[in-house]
């Protein structure tokens, strides 16, 4: 995760959107947690949502 987060802080004007995916309640939080770290817009998606995950990425 740090290297996530040093990643971001590197490249947050080039990031428009993250989408995390995974499957624990304390994942779905990192997504509320990171969202003062970055201009990007940042959504949870549970894993058996990755295709609309994806979508979501792509949209305008």
């Amino acid at each position: 995760m740090w290297e996530d987060l040093k990643f971001d802080f590197k490249h947050w004007r080039d990031i428009e959107r993250l989408a995390l995916v995974g499957d624990s309640k304390w994942e779905a939080g990192m997504a509320v947690f990171c969202k003062p770290f970055t201009a990007a817009k940042i959504q949870y998606f549970d894993v058996g949502k990755i295709e609309e995950a994806k979508t979501w990425l792509e949209a305008d």
